[in-house]
């Protein structure tokens, strides 16, 4: 049986890496989009393009230098003891907060 650790980070890094996951979505999308048009065809919309993709990978740089830091934050919780464990709670509606 897998132990499942929640702390107050967990939320966060869930959000996180949700949005990695978006952003990056978003790149793949839009470079297959510009992948059969040459600058020819539409010099200032492949100049956006380009300039988005470069916008796009800035944002991803700063969201996982983001998502390491909290995933340290969340071990440290972990090996302090300032978490709670899923695995022995009910499975029920059991909305309890962690602060």
């Amino acid at each position: 049986m897998r132990v499942l650790k929640v702390t107050k980070y967990s939320p966060i890094l869930h959000e996180l890496r949700a949005s990695w996951g978006v952003l990056q979505a978003g790149k793949y999308l839009l470079s297959e989009s510009m992948q059969n048009r040459t600058p020819a065809d539409d010099l200032f919309a492949y100049q956006s393009a380009v300039a988005e993709i470069g916008r796009i990978e800035r944002k991803l740089e700063i969201l996982y230098d983001e998502i390491q830091a909290v995933e340290l934050l969340h071990q440290a919780a972990i090996l302090t003891g300032n978490y709670e464990d899923m695995s022995s709670r009910k499975r029920s509606n059991d909305n309890s907060s962690l602060n």
